[in-house]
């Protein structure tokens, strides 16, 4: 009977067109479908290797599947490193399976939707030398050793500190995510692998995760890496069960760490897709105590698919570049009805720093604000999803530069910002210096090495909002001025081109200050007075502009 169905399947194979390699035994699938279901066998045998290889995604489904060779001799069946398979029944391995990789990003995709028997799977991983990645096991009982002459490291979030694994027989955990850096032998160092391979038994089924969260001086704050358990990609999305987990994850790309937050796609993170690839780890964050997670195998995908879930409308969203000394870094904002203007664990993302030489560019939030006390605390931002945009908004940027040298700051996806929302980067090392970026969407800065939080700042002015106000002529010019405050700054975005003057007056009524004001322009005016209210009135030939703003 099984070697009827081996007979059977070959002749649907020959039927079809798909033709069998002439210079090894195997099946090549480029471009046809071979389709079978769980009630469907097929049996690989034979005294010689053979190859399974399919160059499209979900093109080749097999049934219950079973690698057995005859004969004296070691064989195996190799999925290269371009193929993609997935087995819908049952995976019985009596020989050697090698999933095959040449490269981080091209690695053997295999996919089993039923059980795993037979620890004879041998899975490739290609290693860059000379700089970190985040790994995990594909395969249940992997042991540090196979990271020999490698540094490898856990993270033990209860006490926020990093373990050497110095013993070559420790038990790689499924699902954990480890830090793993291997040498050139630059400076004398012990030479490390470029290629890696897990032999066992393939993981497969859902898993759960033990997950931390202890806040606090020296603790972890909830930061918990894990790490893709499956020997095929694993997307990031809505559909995964978890508790008191936020919507982002992090990965490390060897420069620096990239955002995926499932609610905005896209458009509101930094990788380019919520796919996690094989042996990939990537880092949760908890945000409160008895975390959990379920990690699905619903979610495993081929790594050609493109389908993702979850992305929601986000007004005004745009990226922000910072490129210098060799490298970039990018930073988005967004407004959102459903965001604040802090923290939200369902939308935004925390920066995580790369590698020293590369520049580093982030947004500075508050925290929270608690109806009982008000913290201090502020958040270092890659990602940041703030309410809808109503009148103006002021945001701090932060830039840690690599090295001394020229730095530019660029406006990306414009496209996407709407027309009546001016964008001003203003930098305070000079007096007046508060550049339109809907103009000029590039500014070329000097920077010496090192942390810069309180330099730079985001002015996002919405033109004309507010009531009505009538001009002295009787037409409306509302959308001509905006008047608000941030710390102890008055701004007015004046769009006209004739000639105005500002007035501000303290809570009595007295005037402080009076000057012209730069037409079709950001205006920027210090005020050196007492904590309080103020009056700002705006006068020109054809109109006359007053607002109340909070000097802190």
């Amino acid at each position: 009977m099984k070697t009827t169905a081996i007979i059977v399947f070959y002749l649907i194979l020959f039927l079809i067109g798909l033709a069998l390699t002439g210079f090894s035994q195997g099946i090549e699938n480029s471009g046809g479908y071979i389709t079978g279901n769980s009630t469907s066998y097929i049996t690989f045998s034979g005294g010689n290797n053979m190859t399974l290889k399919s160059t499209t995604a979900d093109r080749t489904t097999l049934g219950n599947m079973t690698v057995d060779f005859t004969g004296s001799g070691t064989y195996k069946l190799t999925i290269p490193d371009d193929s993609y398979v997935t087995v819908d029944g049952s995976l019985t391995l009596s020989d050697t399976l090698l999933l095959k990789a040449s490269s981080s990003s091209n690695m053997a995709s295999l996919i089993t939707n039923g059980t795993v028997t037979g620890a004879y799977a041998i899975v490739q991983q290609h290693i860059v030398q000379d700089q970190w990645h985040m790994t995990s096991s594909p395969v249940s009982s992997a042991q540090s050793g196979v990271y020999l002459n490698c540094y490898l490291y856990k993270w033990n979030e209860p006490d926020s500190s990093w373990v050497y694994i110095s013993s070559t027989t420790e038990n790689l955990v499924v699902t954990k995510g480890y830090h793993l850096w291997s040498s050139s032998g630059v400076g004398g160092i012990t030479v490390g692998p470029t290629d890696v391979t897990f032999t066992g038994l393939l993981n497969t089924g859902n898993y759960s995760p033990t997950l931390s969260y202890n806040a606090g001086s020296n603790k972890g704050d909830g930061w918990n890496e894990l790490g893709n358990p499956y020997p095929s990609a694993l997307e990031w999305n809505s559909s995964w069960t978890k508790s008191n987990i936020d919507a982002t994850i992090y990965i490390y790309d060897g420069t620096q760490y990239k955002t995926w937050n499932y609610n905005l796609g896209s458009s509101g993170s930094t990788l380019s897709s919520g796919e996690i690839p094989p042996t990939q780890g990537f880092w949760v964050k908890a945000n409160n105590t008895s975390p959990s997670i379920t990690i699905p195998n619903s979610e495993r995908l081929h790594s050609s698919q493109s389908y993702y879930k979850g992305s929601e409308s986000i007004e005004n969203m745009f990226a922000l570049k910072l490129t210098g000394n060799g490298y970039a870094d990018v930073t988005k904002i967004g407004f959102y009805k459903g965001a604040t203007n802090f923290f939200d664990s369902e939308y935004d993302a925390y920066k995580m720093f790369g590698i020293e030489e590369a520049p580093q560019l982030y947004t500075i939030c508050k925290f929270m604000e608690n109806p009982i006390y008000i913290t201090n605390k502020y958040e270092e931002l890659a990602v940041n999803i703030l309410q809808n945009l109503e009148k103006t908004k002021t945001i701090p940027l932060g830039v840690k530069a690599g090295a001394d040298g020229i730095y530019t700051m660029s406006l990306q996806s414009t496209t996407a910002i709407n027309p009546a929302v001016e964008i001003y980067l203003e930098d305070k090392y000079y007096v007046d210096k508060l550049i339109n970026l809907n103009k000029y969407p590039e500014y070329e800065v000097n920077l010496n090495e090192g942390i810069h939080n309180d330099r730079f700042v985001l002015h996002f002015v919405k033109v004309g909002y507010g009531p009505s106000y009538k001009t002295l002529e009787g037409t409306n010019e509302n959308s001509l001025v905006s008047i608000y405050s941030s710390a102890k700054d008055i701004y007015v975005n004046y769009l006209n081109d004739s000639p105005a003057t500002v007035i501000v007056y303290d809570i009595l009524g007295k005037p402080i200050l009076k000057k012209p004001l730069s037409p079709v322009h950001l205006n920027k005016f210090p005020i050196y007075g007492n904590k309080g209210y103020y009056i700002v009135k705006v006068i020109s030939e054809n109109l006359i502009r007053s607002e109340k703003v909070f000097i802190n």
